[in-house]
């Protein structure tokens, strides 16, 4: 897991590509793949030194400064992630800015060395720094963060919830680490039963948040244990397992009484899942034209084509929405058939 507020989501350490390795192994590669008018896949430009960072290939990474490509507190940031301690220092020493984001993205990745080295030249850090060490599940370098006066707050104990990391969790509380509702809400998407039979053990709260994570992420057992245990539900449940795609647990929170509302067929949109709008319309469920904008943003045009087939209303939103999201055919479709165009009021 990286944070949310991570710059750009397609520069993930976990998802850099073979492309970027291979384009960026060399600065005769770099200038090739970059001056590619044709490559798609070519980065922003204020994105191309982040790119490289997280990489760890400080003499591509000086080319690039040499061409005049920017870079940020960003760029620390996913030097940090990757570990890379010797791109971290040149950065340093060539001017590079640096903030708490490097801290808490070293901490997600684990690299202590590199953490210690950060602090001793007097990068900040703020509770991200432990919250990432705990969704990563280094509680070794969590203890060092907390013996050397790094705050934390309940995003520790609900990021060691998402990643699974009882033993994390266990420690953060006997440590009195606050927590609140977000941790069982987390325990539940991630589908980690154990731990959040742990965390009611122990006295964490919860509330219908939970019951609705466990269905977005799928997960049948976390949600009937939930249900058996007392917690409540509402029509968000039936709404994240059409969002999530999942059937089954659609099916069974029916079964046993969940509510629901046209927010099953709008998610269901949404998500592109036609088998369960389908099967939420043909077992009563009420929808509004908040199915056919839904599909339009995703860029469902079956979905958005069945729904009007079937009656479902729509508003001038599906065209904006297929237009502000770039579904050009969506759009056509939708216009050729009177859907309402949208315009801007002046």
């Amino acid at each position: 897991m990286l944070w949310k507020y991570q710059a750009d989501p397609k520069f993930q350490a976990t998802s850099t590509s073979t492309t970027y390795s291979s384009a960026f192994q060399n600065e005769a590669t770099a200038e090739l793949w970059l001056s590619d008018d044709s490559n798609t896949k070519v980065p922003a430009r204020s994105k191309v030194c982040e790119a490289i960072a997280k990489l760890g290939n400080v003499a591509v990474l000086r080319w690039a400064r040499d061409k005049g490509f920017p870079w940020d507190f960003w760029t620390c940031s996913h030097a940090a992630y990757g570990g890379h301690l010797d791109v971290s220092k040149w950065l340093r020493e060539n001017g590079c800015p640096w903030g708490a984001y490097t801290c808490a993205f070293a901490a997600q990745g684990g690299h202590l060395e590199l953490l210690e080295w950060a602090r001793a030249n007097g990068c900040p850090w703020d509770w991200r720094t432990c919250a990432s060490a705990a969704g990563g599940g280094h509680l070794e370098l969590l203890k060092w963060a907390r013996a050397n006066g790094c705050p934390w707050y309940r995003d520790t104990c609900s990021e060691a919830a998402r990643g699974g990391c009882l033993e994390v969790l266990k420690w953060a509380r006997e440590n009195r680490c606050p927590w609140d509702a977000s941790t069982c809400r987390w325990a539940a998407f991630g589908g980690h039963l154990e731990l959040l039979k742990w965390a009611r053990d122990n006295g964490c709260p919860w509330d219908a948040r939970t019951c609705a994570k466990a269905a977005l992420g799928g997960h049948l057992e976390v949600l009937k244990w939930a249900r058996a245990n007392g917690c409540p539900w509402n029509p968000v449940t039936c709404a994240k397992a059409a969002l999530g795609g999942h059937l089954e647990v659609l099916k069974w929170a029916r079964d046993y009484g969940c509510p629901w509302n046209a927010r099953t067929c709008s998610k269901a949109a949404l998500g592109g899942h036609l088998e369960i709008l389908k099967w939420a319309r043909e077992n009563g469920c009420p929808w509004d034209s908040d199915a056919c904008a839904n599909a339009a943003m995703g860029g469902h045009l079956e979905v958005l084509k069945w729904a009007r087939e079937q009656g479902c209303p729509w508003d001038a939103r599906t065209s904006k929405w297929a237009t502000e999201f770039g579904h050009r055919d969506v759009l056509q479709w939708a216009l050729a058939n009177g859907c309402p165009d949208y315009v801007e009021e002046d």
